[in-house]
């Protein structure tokens, strides 16, 4: 069983047609169709379910999506790491950011991780909470940041620091009168929110915040949804809205049309969590939460 055909097979099961994947993979879609054809012979399944043009995985197909994941995930963790060990490290971190988390408490716990633990190679990679607890599933990633606060089974969820809400505001706003800003009262005006899909642990603690449920509320005044506090602090400079997010972050992007106040007490202060899969976490990994907890009681 090739590496390449279970690439080839997760293509076409994406994509749920031989044409698209073919031109991903850059090869015609007979060959990759037998391709395919030829996994399915080695497993003596039929994968894929073929249908007037249409394609569906069959439900060994979907089983043998979820393997094919592992063993790709396998076999290129352990490319990375003897490539990692000609290079002369002894340890491995792999750390999946969500919520756009790029910010001075991050950045404080990867130079100590680099200071004290100079053999360990750290690896980052942004994506949404989903794909982070895909990818803690399938052994692509040792531990994932995130602020949303919502429990999942066979996940840890630990507390790493907590830190307050901030509000982005236009110059000459009447939200200015305010020291601190009530997030009651940005409800009166349009809001630049985060994206709920691409950045769904700061718009849920968001929607938490506005006490309001997951799903969208006609009494929500949503101008733009956005994948990161730049382009909300661009958006609010332009006068689209009221930005809200965590004060530490917002902070790092500074505009001279954007003020920036504290949110008032009736916003309670938003998690970090570290996520982990339940199962024996190496000495590295240990180290490198303990550290984290640290700084989170510094700072």
């Amino acid at each position: 069983m090739r590496i390449r055909h279970l690439h080839y097979f997760l293509i076409v099961a994406e994509e749920q047609s031989f044409t698209r994947a073919a031109t991903r993979v850059h090869i015609e879609p007979s060959p990759l169709s037998r391709a395919i054809k030829e996994l399915e012979n080695q497993l003596g399944v039929e994968l894929l379910q073929r249908t007037k043009g249409r394609i569906q995985l069959t439900w060994p197909g979907e089983v043998f999506r979820e393997e094919a994941r592992r063993i790709i995930a396998f076999f290129e963790n352990a490319q990375t790491r003897v490539h990692s060990a000609s290079q002369g490290y002894h340890g491995r971190l792999r750390i999946g950011l969500t919520d756009n988390l790029a910010q001075p408490r991050m950045t404080t716990l990867l130079a100590r991780c680099r200071e004290e633990e100079p053999r360990t190679e750290v690896r980052i990679t942004e994506m949404t909470v989903n794909e982070m607890l895909i990818a803690l599933r399938h052994n692509q990633i040792d531990v994932g940041f995130t602020v949303d606060h919502s429990s999942t089974p066979g996940y840890i969820k630990e507390a790493i620091w907590s830190e307050r809400p901030a509000i982005a505001i236009p110059t000459r706003h009447p939200l200015l009168s305010h020291e601190k800003i009530p997030i009651t009262e940005t409800l009166r005006y349009p809001l630049v929110l985060c994206h709920p899909e691409r950045w769904a642990g700061g718009y849920n603690v968001i929607r938490r915040w506005l006490n309001d449920s997951s799903s969208p509320s006609p009494a929500l005044n949503v101008a733009e949804y956005v994948s990161g506090h730049e382009p909300m602090i661009m958006l609010v400079a332009a006068g689209y809205g009221v930005g809200i997010g965590l004060k530490s972050q917002i902070a790092l992007y500074n505009h001279p049309e954007v003020i920036v106040r504290e949110a008032a007490e009736d916003a309670p202060s938003a998690t970090t969590f570290a996520v982990t899969i339940e199962m024996n976490r190496p000495p590295e990994l240990e180290r490198f939460i303990k550290r984290a907890r640290a700084i989170g009681e510094e700072l």
